[in-house]
């Protein structure tokens, strides 16, 4: 049987840790500038995301069994224009330098 021991809120803690100092959280936190060009809402990606995987099936003829390759070839080549910075409506398709309509 394992025994815990606890100690008290005003011992300090033996590992040795180091407390917190006002530099390091009392700072804002500044976003660098190409990280904020960056961040999109999650909500927006998504819609992005499902409009590619629409155009992605409509250019199919909307074949049936093919929904999820859809949505992974839409999110990679969402996520890909997202991080290099290619605009949205210039991002790949399924195909690697393909365009969506």
């Amino acid at each position: 049987m394992a025994t815990v021991t606890t100690r008290p809120p005003s011992q300090p803690d033996p590992r040795g840790s180091v407390p917190p100092t006002p530099a390091t959280t009392d700072a804002p936190v500044k976003p660098d500038s190409a990280a904020s060009r960056s961040f999109i809402e999650p909500e927006r990606r998504h819609g992005m995301i499902c409009e590619a995987a629409y155009f992605l099936s409509e250019s199919r003829g909307f074949c049936p069994g093919r929904e999820l390759d859809d949505w992974l070839a839409a999110e990679s080549a969402i996520d890909r224009a997202l991080t290099s910075g290619e605009p949205a409506d210039r991002c790949g398709g399924g195909e690697p330098g393909g365009a969506l309509p």
